[in-house]
């Protein structure tokens, strides 16, 4: 007989009826019987807010209610230039007097933001170069010479009359501040500053809810 065969027969029977190892059982530890399952924390809610969260809170309202204070004071401040771009709207551009319409109009509503004094007895050039220092530098230069022309028996042309009513609407929607007009300016170029009231016709300053057309000033 074969060796080799020989060999196989006596050591395959022994893989065969070869069995899994049993791994031996462990006594339990005494020490590990008292002890408690592991407890979890409860999970971390919204709701008390961080003292982070009311900061930015406290923050953001009041950014919100100087936003609306600011948005009420820009409203009132604009109000009697709002109401008079109405009542411009509404002068007749054919008319004689619609030049001294025109300027009494802009008088009035200068004097709803500055004094009477500050403005009434502004005139000619002087009142004029005021007027110019709140227009677009391409729109200087011009309404002083139509607002002259209301002390001349002959009207405005309509294309005059056009470009006066464009010049004061574009007066009226200038957002910068007014501020009065300096001493010097008042008395350049020959005009001086009328003193009082004597030479100041009763004019009243615009109103935001004034219906009524601006009377006519000479």
């Amino acid at each position: 007989m074969d060796p080799a065969t020989v060999n196989s027969e006596i050591v395959t029977p022994v893989i065969a009826n070869a069995q899994p190892a049993v791994p031996m059982a462990t006594a339990p530890n005494p020490a590990l019987a008292d002890l408690q399952d592991i407890i979890h924390p409860d999970p971390i809610g919204a709701w008390p807010w961080a003292i982070g969260y009311w900061l930015v809170l406290a923050l953001v309202i009041a950014l919100i209610t100087l936003l609306v204070i600011w948005l009420r004071k820009r409203a009132r401040d604009f109000a009697p230039k709002k109401a008079a771009k109405q009542l411009l709207n509404q002068l007749d551009k054919q008319a004689p007097s619609y030049v001294s319409d025109v300027n009494s109009l802009l008088k009035r509503t200068a004097m709803s933001y500055l004094s009477r004094d500050a403005i009434a007895s502004l005139d000619g050039e002087a009142w004029a170069t005021w007027l110019d220092s709140y227009l677009p530098a391409p729109k200087r230069q011009r309404i002083g010479h139509l607002l002259a022309k209301r002390h001349q028996p002959t009207p405005l042309t309509l294309a005059e009359a056009n470009e006066l009513h464009e010049l004061a609407k574009a007066w009226l929607a200038s957002k910068a501040k007014l501020s009065a007009p300096e001493p010097n300016l008042v008395q350049a170029k020959g005009y001086v500053q009328a003193s009082g009231n004597a030479q100041a016709k009763s004019q009243a300053p615009i109103q935001p809810a004034d219906p009524q057309q601006p009377e006519a000033q000479c």
